[in-house]
């Protein structure tokens, strides 16, 4: 008798990681319609952005991305509205920097101007708010990144592509993520 309980015993515990590591996970995310709102008449593309979104493999992400996995296709010359909320116990900010060169541990320059929030470095508290508004210009890739040293290089950033031949906004799965 004392075998058949360790046998049961052995296969319960060989299964508990696998179960938990599972039920930990969090589910894929797919881009919320919602977030996106396009304004044809105003050539206005308005991206609720994110901060912090619990339930995320990690809590340095935007609106539940990670690493660059999600980019925001915009078209060349529209008007940006980004209203930007940390959802996380941890600050956070924004700023548009390059796509193309190394990401930086930092916050810094905006690569476009006016692309950046408040607090930058130190960070925007749980449940603070800001807006940024900028055109969409010149046409390039580039992410928008969480200036607080150490969350870019921990992954907290998505990709931007202003392009000029978008019609409209778009938020697309990031083909090749770096």
């Amino acid at each position: 008798m004392i075998y058949g309980v360790l046998a049961v015993a052995a296969v319960v515990i060989a299964t508990v990681p696998s179960t938990v590591l599972a039920q930990g996970q969090p589910a894929v995310r797919e881009p919320d319609p919602a977030w996106l709102k396009w304004d044809a008449d105003t050539k206005t593309v308005t991206f609720q952005l994110i901060a912090g979104v619990p339930a995320s493999a990690s809590p340095f992400n935007f609106n539940g991305f990670t690493d660059g996995k999600l980019t925001l296709v915009v078209p060349a010359g529209a008007y940006v509205v980004m209203p930007f909320v940390n959802e996380d116990g941890v600050p956070h900010s924004a700023e548009v920097i390059s796509g193309t060169a190394p990401i930086p541990n930092m916050g810094g320059d905006a690569a476009i101007p006016r692309a950046y929030t408040i607090k930058v470095l130190e960070g925007m508290s749980q449940g603070e708010k800001d807006v940024m508004r900028f055109t969409a210009a010149p046409a390039a890739t580039y992410r928008i990144f969480c200036g607080v040293p150490g969350h870019g290089l921990s992954g907290m950033y998505i990709e931007m592509k202003v392009d000029p031949g978008a019609q409209k906004p778009s938020m697309v799965p990031t083909v090749a993520a770096k």
